[in-house]
This record gives C-alpha cells, structure tokens and sequence, in this order.
C-alpha cells in the first residue's frame, strides 16, 4: 500500500463560473512567488497560466450566456482545462515537496488529504438520465421560473436547455451551466416552453431527461 498526498480540489467543481475565475486568480496568485514554481520546466503550470484560463472562460462564459451552444461547449472545456491544470500543479507541488523532503512546500492554498492506492483508482462513468424535472414559477408576471432536477451521484453539472420547437433540435438554447440542482431561467411570456437537462461531469455528458412543458402567462 502506498499513501500519496493529495490536494482536495472537490469543492471546485461546484463552483460558478465567475467564482472558479476568482479562485483561479487567486491560486495564481499563491504560486507566482511559491519556491516550487520558480524555474520549472514549460509543462509545469504556473501564476501566468492560471491567468490566462481565468480570462478565456470568461470569454467563453460571457458568449455561453446568450445562448451560443458551441460556446456553452467552449465553456465546459475551458472548466476542464482549469481543473486539469490545478490537478497537474498540485501534483507538482507534492513531488517536489516529497523530492526536497519539505512539506511546506505543498502548502498552495488547498486542504491536504493522504490516499492510499492499492490498486489504480477507477475512471469516472457518464452520468446517468435526470429521473425528475420539475418546473416552479417564480413571481408573478415576471417571466421567472425554475428548473429543478434531481441530485445523483457523480452528476458533476447540470445542463437545461429550452425550446418553443421542440421537434427542430436546432431551436435549443442551452442556460448558463449550473452546479446546483435549481436552474433559473427568464423567458418570454404569454408562450409556450419544452425544457429538458442532463448532467456532465469528467467522462462527458449523460443523456436528456423527459420534455417537460409550461406556459408562461
């Protein structure tokens, strides 16, 4: 059995865009004086790599809310690529810590666990199909209502798209990502809406639930 130190990044996940570029910066900042980011070789990620994925999925982000499903994509993929990169710099942090036999040099603003690996950890599997979503108006008159979906091991984030063609796949417009399970959303009234979500996490996207509909008047 081997115990291998090993930053807890889960919070991360939960985060919303504009916090996940906050923590971004803020991990940027953290590491630019840090000893074990001074002269590492280019694969290593550093304080100005942090930067500049804080600032294309603010791009992506901002593009993503206006309902640009290639940039919703864009967005998930920018996401990733922080917790790839956070993931690698941890890493880094710890082999070169176990390496000068200087634990502080692990300290990078996150919680330090110790695993023990018997075996190869498992991969992560698709989510799998949101069992429940519901739709809850908000006030009165306002065009507010709510998407609630179902919590499930493993979702990672959840992914609502709404149509008033649900038979024409390219009239779905997908909300801002969200990783809580109540999604708002402000429509036209007076309409018609078919929503429908699914979950993403690491492995990629699980499939739509059920169509729902509602009328907003």
């Amino acid at each position: 059995m081997v115990q291998i130190p090993k930053h807890d990044l889960s919070s991360l996940w939960k985060l919303s865009d504009g916090d996940l570029m906050h923590e971004t910066r803020s991990f940027a900042g953290r590491i630019r004086g840090h000893a074990a980011f001074q002269d590492v070789p280019e694969h290593v990620p550093v304080a100005d790599t942090f930067e500049s994925l804080a600032d294309v999925l603010g791009q992506k982000s901002n593009a993503a809310k206006y309902g640009d499903k290639l940039m919703a994509e864009e967005r998930d993929k920018a996401r990733e690529e922080i917790f790839t990169k956070l993931t690698f710099a941890c890493q880094h942090s710890v082999m070169v810590a176990t390496h000068r036999k200087d634990p502080t040099l692990m300290d990078v603003g996150f919680d330090l666990s110790h695993r023990v690996y018997t075996t190869k950890p498992a991969t992560a599997s698709l989510p799998g199909q949101p069992s429940k979503v519901e739709l809850k108006f908000g006030p009165k008159g306002s065009g507010i209502f709510y998407v609630l979906v179902n919590r499930v091991p493993g979702m990672g984030s959840v992914e609502v798209q709404y149509t008033d063609s649900p038979n024409d796949e390219s009239s779905w417009t997908s909300a801002e990502r969200s990783y809580k399970c109540k999604i708002e959303l402000k429509l036209d009234l007076v309409k018609r809406y078919y929503i429908r979500a699914r979950y993403h996490n690491n492995a990629g996207y699980g499939p739509w639930s059920s169509v729902v509909d509602i009328v907003l008047s």
